[in-house]
């Protein structure tokens, strides 16, 4: 926006927005939004549970996290504390599963497919005319019509320029003159240009919304664990600014690879869940070959041993993507009792054999009929994983390691003869 004012919408859900619009320093519509958020946070943290902002796009919600970024290092104590607030919800944006801050496209697009590319789905509005197209009407022109009002961090360049820009400079011309009766009028339609902006964006938001909590969504349990993994991280996050730590703008090396590594572990619980409670998830792991649904078509239970028996399945299945080596385990996805762990996967004409030794739930093993389909994949989240990481990355990194210092350490040759053919015995490690 080339000119100097600015404008913000918010309410909690289902209800209608107090616009808030200035037409001179941005800091004035900030600190008229410090007490919002203060009373939601402060409410979050006495329901133990977590803030969730909703923002039309990921256009977005990159603008709120850069905005987040800049105010932390402004002078003005209480711009700066909005700032750390919204800090909480930029940080989590990048995070798999996280439900801090959330991109109405990118929550609808989870669930819809249109007919345009993934950047033009990116236009909260010509995205709900595709899923809601209106009666009697063509769906291209309806969308073309759509995408003529404005669903991002900008205004149109045309609106700035003939409508906003003119206004602003009234206001600035009366303001230089004293004229308060004419500022005020000035500022009313600023107010009024701004609103018929932030409205129709405010709308299509709740709207995004509500069409994701019809009734006929299932509930998906994965959520709950995902929900309480949000709530510690948020009360963790207050903590820390209640003790006073600072937010640097940059990470150190010690603090990177850690957020680094609940990112990583994040990833796999998140894709370990969803394959798990969420249908779409999982034909997508099965089309991309993370999921392995095969058909029984073996299954022998093996003397080794007196009174030592071996449970072996033979599983047949057409896909020939499969994320799969000897060695792997993978979980029955319905049945957590059930684990195979992978001796063989072989191709036979269109199909792909995989065989394997039930590691885990002989009895259930032994329950399954020859024809039985199965969905297996990874194992049960384990949330806990990255605390007992975290423990373990503190002892290795207490000491900083040689790859961070300017030292180099001294060489230290191994006393062992050298092979002669060192490419067969690489080879022999693996």
């Amino acid at each position: 926006m080339p000119s100097p004012s600015a404008v913000w919408g918010w309410r909690r859900r289902s209800r209608s927005p107090p616009i808030l619009a200035v037409a001179t320093t941005q800091y004035e519509l900030l600190l008229g939004l410090l007490p919002q958020f203060e009373d939601y946070y402060a409410w979050c943290r006495t329901e133990e549970t977590f803030p969730q902002i909703w923002v039309s796009s990921d256009g977005a919600l990159g603008h709120l996290d850069t905005l987040a970024d800049r105010l932390r290092f402004t002078d003005d104590a209480q711009v700066k504390r909005l700032g750390e607030l919204w800090t909480y919800a930029g940080e989590r944006s990048p995070v798999a599963g996280q439900q801090a801050l959330i991109s109405a496209t990118t929550a609808l697009r989870a669930h819809y497919a249109t007919g345009q590319q993934d950047t033009e789905d990116e236009h909260l509005g010509a995205l709900l005319t595709w899923i809601e197209p209106p009666a009697g009407r063509d769906i291209l022109a309806a969308v073309a019509m759509a995408e003529d009002q404005p669903m991002g961090a900008k205004t149109d360049p045309r609106f700035d320029t003939e409508e906003l820009q003119p206004a602003v400079a009234l206001f600035n011309k009366a303001r230089q003159e004293g004229d308060v009766r004419a500022q005020a009028f000035h500022a009313g339609r600023i107010q009024q240009m701004l609103e018929t902006v932030i409205r129709p964006i405010y709308t299509a938001t709740q709207r995004a919304m509500a069409i994701l909590d019809q009734p006929r969504w299932k509930e998906n349990t994965a959520l709950e664990a995902l929900g309480a993994q949000e709530a510690a991280d948020f009360a963790r996050f207050m903590q820390n600014r209640d003790a006073g730590y600072r937010l640097p703008y940059n990470d150190s090396a010690k603090a990177a690879a850690f957020k680094i590594v609940a990112r990583e572990r994040t990833v796999d619980n998140v894709e370990a869940a969803f394959i798990r409670h969420d249908r779409a998830a999982r034909e997508r792991g099965a089309e991309s070959g993370r999921v392995l649904r095969g058909t029984i078509v073996e299954r022998d239970k093996v003397k080794l041993a007196p009174y030592k028996f071996e449970t072996r399945m033979v599983l047949s299945t057409p896909q020939d993507s499969l994320h799969l080596r000897a060695g792997d385990e993978i979980w029955n996805l319905d049945d957590p009792k059930l684990c195979l762990r992978v001796t063989e996967i072989e191709r036979r004409g269109p199909f792909s054999w995989v065989s394997g030794i039930v590691e885990k739930g002989k009895k259930a093993a032994l329950q399954l009929n020859i024809g039985d389909v199965l969905d297996l994949g990874a194992q049960d989240p384990d949330w806990d994983a990255s605390i007992r990481e975290f423990a373990q990355m503190s002892t290795r990194l207490a000491a900083q390691p040689w790859t961070h210092s300017e030292a180099m350490p001294a060489a230290a040759p191994s006393t062992k003869p050298r092979p002669n053919d060192l490419l067969a015995a690489v080879e022999r490690m693996v």
